[in-house]
C-alpha cells in the first residue's frame, strides 16, 4: 500500500499485516525486564548452595532437587518466551489479527513475561527461607495462574481470528461467527477456570499429591472440555455435517 503518488515524496506505508500491536518501546523495556532478571539469577549463583529445590508437588511442597547453575538457566527462560511471542504474529497467517484484538496481545505478553521472571525466582527465594518449602509455592503459582485466566478471560472475547491465541477448535477457525461465539464462552471459561485455581491454591496443601494433581487437572481440562464442545454445537446447529 502506498500513500501518496510516485514521485510526490510520499514514502510507503508500513505494512502492518505481521505487527503485533506492541510498540518498540514496549518490546525494549520488557527486553530489559528479561536481561536484567538474568543478571540477577547470574549474581547471586555463587552464594547458593551446591543442591536447591527444583521442583515443587501439586501440594506445593518441595520433591525435586537439582545444581544451581539450574536457576542460571532457568533465568534464560522468560527472554526465549520473549523472543517467541515477537515471532509468533510475524509467522501467523492471519497475524494482521493481533494489531486488530484490541489490547489482549500487548497485556498477554506483559503480563505472562512478568509472571514468568518472578516464577524464575522460586527456588532462590526457598533457600534464603522466604518462601517456606511446604504449601506455600503452590498457593502463589495457582494464584498468579489465576490471576492471569481471570485477565485473559476478560479479553479473550477480543481476540480475532488467528492460528495461535484464542482457543482455536476447527470449528471456530473455519467460520468467524463460530469463532466470536467460541471466544466469548471462553472468556467466561478462562475466569472460572482461574477462580478454581485460586481457591484451590489454598487446598491443595492439605491433599495428598496424587489427589491434588488430580484437582489441578479437573480445574483445567473440564472447561477446555466444554469450550470444544460449545463450539461444535454452534457448528452442528449451523448445520455442518
Amino acid at each position: 500500500m502506498i500513500n501518496g503518488k510516485k514521485g510526490d515524496g510520499m514514502v510507503p506505508a508500513a505494512d502492518t499485516s505481521k505487527n503485533s500491536g506492541i510498540p518498540a518501546r514496549v518490546w525494549a523495556a520488557l527486553i530489559a525486564v528479561c536481561v536484567a532478571n538474568v543478571a540477577g539469577h547470574l549474581a547471586v549463583l555463587p552464594s547458593l548452595p551446591a543442591q536447591i529445590p527444583v521442583h515443587w508437588g501439586a501440594d506445593g511442597a518441595v520433591n525435586g532437587w537439582g545444581p544451581s547453575w539450574t536457576v542460571a538457566a532457568l533465568g534464560f527462560l522468560p527472554l526465549v518466551l520473549l523472543v517467541t511471542f515477537w515471532l509468533v504474529p510475524r509467522i501467523d497467517p492471519k497475524g494482521a489479527a493481533y494489531a486488530k484484538s484490541g489490547r489482549f496481545y500487548l497485556g498477554f505478553v506483559i503480563a505472562f513475561t512478568v509472571f514468568m521472571c518472578g516464577m524464575t525466582w522460586l527456588s532462590e527465594l526457598t533457600v534464603w527461607g522466604v518462601v517456606p518449602q511446604t504449601g506455600a509455592v503452590g498457593v502463589i503459582v495457582t494464584t498468579a495462574i489465576g490471576v492471569l485466566f481471570i485477565g485473559m478471560g476478560n479479553y479473550l472475547p477480543r481476540v480475532r481470528q488467528n492460528y495461535t491465541m484464542g482457543v482455536k477448535t476447527p470449528w471456530a477457525l473455519a467460520d468467524p461467527e463460530n469463532w466470536r461465539r467460541t471466544q466469548r464462552f471462553g472468556g467466561k471459561c478462562f475466569v472460572v477456570m482461574g477462580v478454581g485455581f485460586i481457591a484451590f491454591g489454598f487446598m491443595a496443601s492439605a491433599l495428598p499429591d496424587g489427589a491434588a494433581a488430580a484437582g489441578i487437572a479437573a480445574i483445567a481440562l473440564i472447561p477446555m472440555a466444554a469450550m470444544y464442545l460449545y463450539s461444535y454445537l454452534i457448528w452442528r446447529k449451523a448445520g455442518g455435517r
